[in-house]
């Protein structure tokens, strides 16, 4: 299972001063979703990961995989 390092998203958003908008309107992704993804309401698709990816974050930083 993927989960998503709410960590280290929260502290990208803190470093540019962004709210979770922002974050979204930088990932190409409608707000709702990103938030329900940082809430763990919803898994993240490829989507969140490609917008993650552009964002600069790594992989091994911005998720972590999880044994069922």
């Amino acid at each position: 299972m993927l989960r998503v390092n709410i960590s280290a998203f929260k502290r990208l958003m803190q470093e540019r001063g962004w709210n979770e908008r922002d974050l979204a309107a930088h990932m190409g992704l409608a707000p709702s979703y990103v938030n329900r993804v940082l809430n763990q309401k919803r898994q993240p698709g490829g989507k969140f990961m490609a917008g993650a990816l552009a964002l600069g974050l790594r992989v091994e930083e911005a998720f972590i995989v999880e044994e069922e």
